[in-house]
């Protein structure tokens, strides 16, 4: 049977780990930046380990790895392993912990550390980090215990420990999705503004004509665009154009085609020599899975002609009311931006009273 001294010492003991630990929960909660959640852990284990140092890996489940941050000199520098690499790699792996009373007499120990740094291993604790499901999110790499080898006292306290340590680190990277989410959408809401400006506040009278446009995004910012342009004598300049793909990519390239149509609209010599000038703009702008395909005309309101350029865009058409027919404007040529030279052909056709010209892009069909 146990002294009655040695039974009372045991339970101080016990008593000062839980105190230890009531007041480790407490410190982690102070805290929702991950990088000073991972420092204030580590030195919460070594101090309450009594050991010399150690390493925290976090678990990248989609590269497979293990990862820390660690100090090179005043810098913080990121390492990362293969899981199943060395013994952090072998106890993410195996969800077993490794208590080590001679590191270097283990086949799986990498002594490269230690070779390069001078710091001598001897004593290791290595144990798996579980979130409340069960599931290893990381890694607990403690070295050198003061007073010789680690104890299984002291593997149960990492283990309660790591408990309370992988729901602050959970709370931690919620917080940071929460923020970077939020940073996004202001983002978004501000690219939108943006591009809102792009379109025309309001739309040109046509002597003559009729006209009206509307545009939806399905998300704050996207890849419609539309403008129409007064030049001189009695012409103005209809266009539609859609970029491959959505978001702030999409609303980025809008800008481009917006500014570069705006800039060299007016010393074009023909409707076909402008549509392959932004071609080129287009193509060295974007990369190389991007395209946009455009539908440009310039309508004559002395004579009802219209002169078209379309580069791969949904075809427009016209609507005859007195025949009850439809004419397509199919493609003179291929989207923007998918070669950096490119022909395109012009058409011209007539549109009388009574008649419709429909623009659309793809999110009519789509619909």
């Amino acid at each position: 049977m146990p002294s009655p001294k040695r039974s009372s010492k045991s339970k101080q003991g016990q008593i000062k780990r839980l105190e230890a630990l009531i007041n480790a929960s407490k410190i982690l909660n102070s805290t929702l930046n991950l990088e000073k959640l991972l420092a204030l852990i580590l030195d919460l284990a070594i101090k309450n380990l009594k050991a010399s140092r150690g390493t925290i890996y976090l678990i990248d489940a989609d590269r497979k790895e293990l990862w820390s941050k660690v100090l090179k000199g005043k810098d913080l520098v990121e390492i990362r392993l293969p899981v199943g690499t060395g013994i952090s790699g072998h106890v993410a792996k195996t969800g077993k912990t490794i208590n080590l009373k001679d590191a270097w007499k283990d086949k799986r120990f990498f002594s490269g550390f230690d070779l390069r740094t001078g710091f001598q291993t001897k004593t290791m604790l290595c144990m798996p980090m579980r979130d409340r499901k069960g599931k290893i999110i990381g890694v607990f790499q403690i070295l050198n215990k003061h007073d010789g080898a680690f104890t299984k006292e002291d593997e149960n306290f990492l283990e309660a420990f790591s408990v309370h340590a992988a729901l602050a680190i959970e709370n931690a990277r919620l917080h940071k999705d929460i923020v970077e989410k939020e940073r996004i959408e202001k983002e978004l809401e501000i690219a939108g503004a943006i591009q809102r400006r792009l379109l025309p506040k309001q739309l040109p009278a046509l002597p003559g004509y009729e006209i009206d446009a509307v545009a939806r995004p399905s998300k704050d910012v996207g890849g419609d665009y539309y403008d129409l342009l007064k030049l001189s004598e009695g012409k103005y300049a209809f266009v539609i154009a859609d970029v491959s793909g959505k978001g702030v990519p999409a609303a980025l390239l809008v800008s481009t085609l917006h500014a570069s149509l705006h800039a060299y609209i007016d010393s074009a010599v023909n409707l076909a020599q402008l549509v392959r000038r932004l071609n080129v703009v287009v193509h060295e702008n974007t990369e190389a899975e991007r395209f946009i395909t455009l539908f440009m005309a310039v309508l004559d309101s002395n004579d009802g002609s219209l002169t078209y350029v379309n580069a791969g865009h949904n075809f427009p058409f016209i609507l005859r009311t007195d025949q009850s027919s439809i004419q397509p404007l199919l493609s003179t040529g291929l989207p923007l931006g998918m070669f950096d030279s490119v022909e395109f052909q012009q058409e011209t056709v007539k549109l009388d009273p009574s008649e419709y010209l429909v623009l659309y892009t793809d999110g009519v069909t789509e619909a």
